[in-house]
């Protein structure tokens, strides 16, 4: 795991704030249907993130890019959008990382 690359991406508050919301989405306008399941969390449209954080698209398509290249968050396309949800398993492996890393554990 490469924590300084991660730490890096989530410095920036707005992929900071993309990041939280992935985590906490409980559905959206376009979720597939794979990913409805208990087992798959849900995620947000690449429209929704655009509405929310009243961005264009090239920009929310920047910061988007910036976490799914970290790992944190995994994409799917959907027609003319892309569909995003939050990697759990990256982001609690980064969490205890970080908890190694400052001796807490």
């Amino acid at each position: 795991m490469d924590s300084i690359k991660i730490a890096r991406v989530l410095s920036d508050p707005i992929r900071y704030k993309i990041l939280m919301m992935l985590v906490s989405s409980e559905s959206s306008c376009c979720s597939p249907a794979s990913h409805m399941d208990t087992d798959n969390p849900t995620g947000l449209c690449n429209c929704e993130l655009m509405s929310e954080l009243d961005m264009i698209q090239s920009r929310v398509s920047y910061h988007m890019k910036e976490l799914v290249e970290s790992g944190l968050v995994n994409e799917e396309p959907r027609g003319k959008w892309k569909y995003y949800y939050a990697n759990q398993r990256k982001v609690l492996d980064y969490i205890e990382q970080l908890k190694k890393d400052m001796k807490l554990e």
